[in-house]
């Protein structure tokens, strides 16, 4: 997980997924999911499957700044350190997936939107219910 810089223009400080990105023009799925990881966390990454093919979600944060995205959620393993960019990164921490379901579940005010909404779909799917 990685909690959103403060200088971050919508939801700054929130906990959230560890990176978000958008495909370029002509870029396969799987090149901005390297590029992103490695231009917030600093990481390389490796074994990428999708695991939410439609996610879609629609949140306003508090300046009134309106979100409307389908995203594509994938899981994949860092294969090295992690360095977060500062300006997207305020914190990092591995945490056990069933006891980051009980946190949203309890707190959701302290995450994204889209992963308070991702949570049900995500914790139906096998890559994660064995882990």
């Amino acid at each position: 997980m990685t909690r959103r810089a403060l200088t971050k223009k919508t939801w700054p400080g929130v906990w959230t997924n560890s990176f978000c990105g958008h495909p370029g023009p002509g870029e396969e799925m799987e090149q901005p999911v390297r590029r992103r990881a490695v231009q917030e966390l600093g990481a390389k990454i490796t074994n990428i499957r999708r695991v939410l093919d439609q996610f879609r979600y629609r949140a306003v944060d508090a300046g009134r700044v309106v979100e409307n995205e389908i995203c594509p959620v994938h899981m994949a393993y860092v294969d090295g350190p992690i360095d977060p960019e500062l300006a997207e990164v305020a914190d990092w921490a591995w945490v056990p997936f069933q006891d980051l379901a009980h946190s949203v579940g309890r707190t959701p005010f302290a995450f994204s939107p889209w992963i308070v909404e991702q949570f049900p779909q995500l914790t139906a799917h096998s890559a994660f219910t064995t882990q």
